[in-house]
């Protein structure tokens, strides 16, 4: 120990503490980077589950983590579709049990989930240069809930989505869903959002 040198030591006989500093996060607006709600998959992994499990468990898990979404995957962890814990929650889970004839606690993920098909991504980089409007108005446009980012090997590596904005910004997001096919039309007529 003759390479370290002692400490020089000093009296805390007064016992007081510091005051935690309490770090305030910045205001968050339409015009502040994009990269602030980005939902980054290379710093937490997200919350991922197999598109056979019930909607019970889904919430459990949501719960349990903390997570606003589920991204649901195959028995290869390959990514099929994502559902928010808002859906999961929603009064279309009713109306999708009786649709399917089911009882709630049978529907499962693959059922409420939105399909990988039915999401568009934007890269990374793109993000990087665009403001939360950019993000949100590309949601609207596009009628999606989620907007997926791809690095530059086109790896999905995380996604923004429009109901955490609006609980950032505490702003309303009306995003009504495009039907990609005719029975998501006749979907829509019969039980619109």
């Amino acid at each position: 120990m003759n390479n370290f040198k002692e400490l020089r030591l000093q009296d805390i006989s007064n016992g007081a503490l510091s005051n935690a500093v309490n770090e305030v996060e910045p205001t968050l607006d339409l015009t502040s980077p994009a990269l602030k709600v980005l939902n980054s998959f290379t710093q937490k992994d997200p919350l991922r589950a197999h598109y056979g499990t019930t909607i019970v468990d889904a919430l459990k898990q949501t719960s349990s983590c903390c997570s606003d979404f589920i991204l649901v995957v195959d028995n290869e962890d390959k990514l099929l579709g994502i559902t928010s814990s808002a859906d999961l929650q929603s009064s279309k889970i009713m109306i999708l049990a009786q649709r399917l004839n089911l009882h709630r606690d049978e529907i499962t993920l693959h059922d409420v989930m939105t399909p990988l098909g039915n999401l568009a991504g934007v890269s990374l980089q793109s993000i990087s240069y665009a403001c939360i409007g950019d993000a949100l108005q590309t949601m609207e446009h596009q009628g999606m809930m989620f907007l997926l980012v791809t690095s530059a090997k086109q790896e999905i590596c995380g996604l923004i989505s429009a109901r955490e904005i609006a609980k950032k910004l505490h702003i309303p997001v009306n995003i009504n869903p495009i039907a990609n096919g005719f029975s998501e039309v006749l979907q829509q007529v019969d039980h619109p959002h």
